[in-house]
């Protein structure tokens, strides 16, 4: 019985999240940052979950739990196939971009930036 009580809270708290992202690779670039360059990459477990109701990201990075609030969202004025996003916890800011087609997400850290492909987004 605990179980299937723990399996529906489970269920209900992803089911709360408006988008999943799949992620299918990943590109790390330390700085100094290079573009296109990849100082660590692969396929491993990862996950952003997003919720625009209510202002939450959720990025599971390997063996890392991210969670932050989104302060601010606009169109990026560089190239607007993008959404540029401003996160926050309490370590800090970064941003985070995804593209209009949601198959790439960046997240823009001070000392690096992960450069994400996404599989097909679903909508919970």
């Amino acid at each position: 019985m605990k179980y299937f009580i723990a399996l529906l809270l489970l269920s209900g708290s992803m089911y709360s999240q408006e988008q999943v992202f799949n992620v299918q690779r990943y590109c790390v670039d330390e700085a100094p940052f290079k573009i296109g360059e990849c100082d660590i990459s692969g396929n491993e477990y990862s996950f952003v979950f997003l919720d625009r109701k209510k202002n939450d990201v959720v990025f599971f990075f390997t063996n890392m739990k991210l969670k932050y609030k989104i302060t601010k969202s606009v169109v990026y004025a560089p190239d607007p196939n993008y959404i540029l996003y401003s996160l926050e916890n309490e370590k800090g800011t970064v941003d985070m971009k995804i593209n209009k087609q949601s198959t790439k997400m960046e997240f823009l850290y001070p000392n690096n930036h992960i450069y994400l492909t996404v599989g097909k987004s679903t909508k919970l």
